[in-house]
């Protein structure tokens, strides 16, 4: 008696697990080929589509404290993964912090967080405050604290004045700034004029 319910025990096992391999074979590959060719489709969708393309771009906030920041673009692509991230080329961005001036930021290329306006500005990047000009590869805004942090081949040029540095780190609110060499045995270059 037990040898025969052994045996059914067995018999039953293997249809189950002849059945669980048959619909995972059959069924479930053929349905993920089929959400496969779905999101292949997608991205061709996708790629091929102009609507993620933005033409003559232009985003414009106040905050509460009455700061204004504006961004304007040739173009932008809007991010696959996250709609907030924009990309851009040719891109202008003005920042007008109450009681502190205007600055002014030029590149080639952008890359723009539309829901904390966060924007890393890179590729002939150039920045103006007042008379106050600097050339890099790299500025990272933070609007959210107010910081401008510049980087790469920075060069800094005044009527009258010229350095070279590594990092720049500016405080809008504040107008503090902090600049230095990435290697500390590396110095800061500059020319002043009295």
């Amino acid at each position: 008696m037990h040898k025969s319910l052994l045996i059914q025990t067995g018999i039953l096992s293997l249809i189950i697990v002849i059945i669980f391999f048959s619909y995972k074979i059959f069924f479930y590959e053929k349905k993920n080929n089929e959400v496969n060719l779905l999101t292949k489709n997608d991205k061709k969708n996708i790629e091929n589509n102009d609507t993620n393309i933005i033409e003559d771009l232009n985003y414009t906030s106040r905050d509460n404290n009455g700061n204004i920041y504006e961004i304007f673009s040739k173009t932008g692509i809007v991010d696959k993964e996250n709609v907030d991230i924009l990309y851009l080329k040719k891109v202008k961005a003005i920042v007008n912090v109450k009681n502190s001036g205007i600055v002014n930021v030029y590149s080639d290329f952008a890359k723009y967080n539309k829901s904390n306006l966060n924007t890393h500005f890179y590729e002939n990047v150039k920045l103006k405050f007042k008379d106050h000009n600097i050339n890099s590869d790299n500025i990272y805004l933070n609007y959210l604290k107010k910081e401008i942090k510049i980087t790469e081949n920075i060069n800094y040029y005044d009527k009258s004045n010229k350095m070279t540095a590594d990092v720049i780190e500016f405080d809008l609110t504040t107008k503090t700034s902090k600049i230095y060499m990435l290697n500390q045995t590396n110095k800061i270059k500059g020319l002043i004029k009295n």
